[in-house]
């Protein structure tokens, strides 16, 4: 079949303007539905997106419950990193963290 190289390329063409790769766009994995967020926060960051007062006495696993109410996730999918390690639950705040120390607040909801 004898084509137009100018049209054969258009499509090629449209991806690499919106800042896609062809090879990229044919290996990326679209989940629809999927939430999942992945950030550095402090525990005042916390504190006041979740509108509620932090104890560094606190166990990791309950603060893990407050942000799992609002992120409506199970608490075993949220995950506090620090330095590529990830801090046990049964620990208290105080031992690894204090207010101002920044770490990896990574969470991830089942699809709905």
């Amino acid at each position: 079949k004898n084509c137009d190289p100018e049209l054969a390329a258009a499509p090629a063409q449209r991806r690499a303007f919106r800042g896609i790769h062809p090879a990229a766009a044919m290996r990326k994995l679209h989940l629809p539905h999927r939430r999942k967020g992945q950030k550095y926060v402090t525990l005042e960051d916390l504190a006041l997106e979740c509108g509620c007062l932090i104890n560094l006495s606190d166990t990791v696993e309950s603060l893990k419950q407050k942000i799992s109410g609002k992120r409506f996730c199970p608490i075993h999918n949220i995950h506090f990193t620090i330095n590529g390690r990830e801090i046990p639950n049964e620990v208290q705040l105080k031992e690894h963290l204090d207010m101002n120390t920044r770490f990896m607040l990574s969470w991830n909801a089942p699809m709905a």
